[in-house]
């Protein structure tokens, strides 16, 4: 039996709301999925896989159910969208209309399939990869993230809270490395020697809204004093992002180099310091930053933001410690001898 040709097949829709292989679509479509759940791996599983009785002919009338109710949302859609052209675009009429954008591909199998098994490549200007992808984040990285800055004080240390609204993202590339680094990790010198690529993952519509990022250290050792202050590692101001455009890479700090408020310094511990928090922060703002005046050492996080009105959406952290590579890093830079502190107090 076949699937109905109805609004899922309709060609005005996005392509990255369809599964592009052909023949992975057809085996997706099939009543009796001949090669096996798409959640099977092994071949030899999918091999001894057998569908269940009367499946075939469930199939088609539960995927013409579902839509039958998708071609309604697109009908109440159809009727948004002439109100938004008679009467103008209000936040409330937006809302809906993602709202419903949501609901009429959420149940859709071609859908389904590329939110769990193709994250990577996902559309993120499509309403219902956002919704997938937030629920995801929500899961799982979300409450790692928060875990992670509060368990190592990066809340209160740099700001007081934080109601994340981004998933942020990071990695080092300059050694051909293309991981991403979990929140907290104890990254090496010589992996942090060069600024990191972000990725900065908007769960709204974003067409081309504008972001600070600052990443503080606030460990950074005020011997006269007997306390730590802030040290400003990098800052970038006026960072233009969208849902298909939101990596921030050494590409885009060149074709945009009046986004660097301040250039990057790379972690340098000193011996025996114990291990420096790197906090990355990422804040959404309200039109271009007024104040791109900073200073690196003694930075005071809390007043730049205040004085910017910049709203903190995101956070991210890693941690470094003195290594044998540090002398490196500093004459990479110019930088002079660390210093080696002691235990023992005179």
């Amino acid at each position: 039996m076949s699937i109905s040709k109805g609004v899922w097949s309709n060609a005005s829709r996005a392509a990255s709301l369809s599964v592009k292989n052909p023949v992975l679509k057809q085996a997706l479509l099939s009543p009796n999925l001949p090669n096996g759940p798409a959640s099977l791996k092994a071949n030899a599983n999918k091999r001894r896989y057998t569908s269940p009785i009367g499946l075939d002919g469930i199939y088609p009338l539960a995927y013409e159910l579902l839509e039958k109710q998708a071609e309604e949302k697109y009908k109440l859609i159809d009727q948004l969208n002439d109100k938004i052209s008679k009467d103008g675009a209000t936040p409330e009429l937006i809302k809906q209309r993602e709202e419903l954008q949501i609901e009429a591909e959420i149940n859709n199998p071609q859908v389904v399939y590329n939110a769990l098994f193709a994250t990577n490549v996902l559309d993120r200007t499509q309403p219902v990869y956002r919704h997938y992808l937030k629920k995801n984040w929500e899961s799982y990285k979300k409450m790692l993230t928060m875990q992670r800055i509060e368990t190592l004080a990066v809340i209160p240390d740099t700001l007081p809270t934080l109601e994340p609204e981004v998933d942020v993202n990071l990695k080092f590339t300059h050694n051909n490395v293309d991981t991403w680094i979990e929140p907290g990790n104890v990254l090496s010198s010589n992996v942090t020697c060069k600024p990191p690529t972000l990725e900065i993952v908007e769960f709204k519509e974003s067409t081309d809204d504008l972001y600070t990022v600052l990443i503080v250290n606030p460990d950074t050792p005020d011997v006269e004093n007997n306390t730590y202050s802030t040290t400003l590692h990098w800052g970038l101001a006026n960072v233009r992002l969208s849902n298909n455009d939101s990596i921030i890479d050494m590409q885009k700090l060149s074709e945009n180099p009046d986004i660097e408020l301040i250039d990057y310094l790379p972690p340098v511990p000193e011996k025996n310091l114990g291990k420096q928090r790197f906090a990355v922060w990422v804040f959404r703002q309200d039109g271009q930053l007024p104040n791109k005046d900073v200073t690196r050492e003694k930075f005071d996080i809390r007043a730049f933001v205040g004085s910017n009105k910049l709203q903190p959406v995101g956070a991210h952290v890693w941690r470094s410690t003195w290594d044998l590579n540090v002398a490196n890093v500093r004459k990479m830079y110019g930088l002079p001898e660390g210093r080696i502190f002691s235990r023992d107090r005179f």
